[in-house]
């Protein structure tokens, strides 16, 4: 059952820190309490909320085992009026402390099938060779990039550049390129625990000759159409960043290490631009050097992917990017 926007809202202030109806309700003076208590009780019965204390003045918590695969409305997402989120530390450290036998499980729908994907052999120089091309010239075109695939497949594979084509355009694309070549002559750096200077040392070639900053960003930034406030302090980004790569490092299934890179590196915005380029490579990277296989997103279009962030960033599900990441996969 999907939330209602009243519901859905409600939820936005719980994960806020607004953890009493009371305190919900101060923040939507529009809305008489009464009606912040019935969403609740929604929230309550489909188990996204868990209820706590005397009956008269219960406390509420998210219940993330919930909340992470929960069902969010696509129209909840382009409302404009919905309220602000922020970055989530109880979301992420329920992420870095649950019980693998407890975590794990909840990704049951996502990685149905896909282990059979799973191959002992490496990425074969064909494979990576369409892989290069199709990742380079669709994770472009997500940023706004006018090559076509077959424009990509020319300069990447001839040599032959578009006449008609920017060199801010045709940068992007090398860049891919060359962070995929990164990433198979560094399997050391993927193939376990990935070290924070391999998250830094993607972005850097994604961004190269690009006005992309290479260091954590030291000023807040804003994402189009979301709601969602990343974090401003550096010193708290790199904690948070470390957060983050713990619990993409503890994942033992490949498939659902790929995802949580895929959801938490652009959900930090570490840097100020290149954060989903940045989470798409070392996605692909994890699953390269662990099954053989990397995707390209070419079965998925700009809206659908943008909706299926701002579940992530705003509402903490990583139900569409899962549902995303397996169809691209299969």
């Amino acid at each position: 059952m999907k939330l209602n926007k009243n519901a859905a809202y409600v939820l936005l202030h719980l994960l806020n820190g607004n953890t009493t109806a009371a305190k919900i309700s101060q923040q939507m003076p529009d809305v008489n309490i009464r009606s912040v208590q019935r969403a609740l009780i929604q929230l309550s019965g489909q188990g996204i909320v868990i209820r706590k204390g005397p009956n008269n003045n219960p406390i509420y918590s998210v219940n993330y085992k919930k909340l992470l695969m929960a069902d969010i409305a696509d129209r909840l997402l382009e409302d404009e009026k919905r309220p602000a989120s922020r970055f989530n530390w109880e979301m992420a450290t329920w992420l870095a402390k649950a019980p693998k036998q407890q975590l794990e499980p909840l990704f049951t729908d996502y990685t149905a099938g896909l282990e059979q994907l799973i191959s002992p052999e490496k990425i074969s120089a064909k494979e990576l060779e369409y892989l290069t091309v199709e990742l380079s010239w669709k994770s472009s075109a997500l940023e706004g990039n006018t090559y076509t695939l077959l424009d990509t497949q020319l300069l990447l594979i001839e040599g032959v550049k578009p006449k008609n084509k920017t060199e801010f355009e045709t940068q992007m694309i090398l860049n891919h390129k060359d962070t995929i070549a990164f990433i198979i002559e560094h399997e050391e750096l993927f193939s376990g625990n990935i070290p924070f200077k391999a998250v830094e040392e993607l972005h850097r070639i994604i961004g190269r000759n690009l006005g992309i900053g290479g260091r954590i960003r030291r000023r807040l930034v804003k994402i189009g159409a979301s709601n969602y406030v990343p974090l401003a302090n550096p010193h708290q980004l790199k904690e948070a960043a470390e957060l983050v790569l713990g619990v993409i490092n503890r994942a033992t299934n490949p498939f659902i290490k790929a995802l949580l890179a895929l959801a938490l590196i652009p959900y930090l915005q570490l840097f100020e631009d290149g954060n989903k380029r940045t989470g798409r490579m070392l996605a692909n990277a994890i699953l390269i050097h662990s099954v053989g296989k990397g995707f390209s997103l070419r079965k998925t279009e700009v809206k659908p992917l943008a909706l299926a962030y701002l579940s992530f960033y705003e509402f903490n599900s990583m139900r569409p990017l899962s549902k995303i990441l397996h169809d691209e996969l299969v």
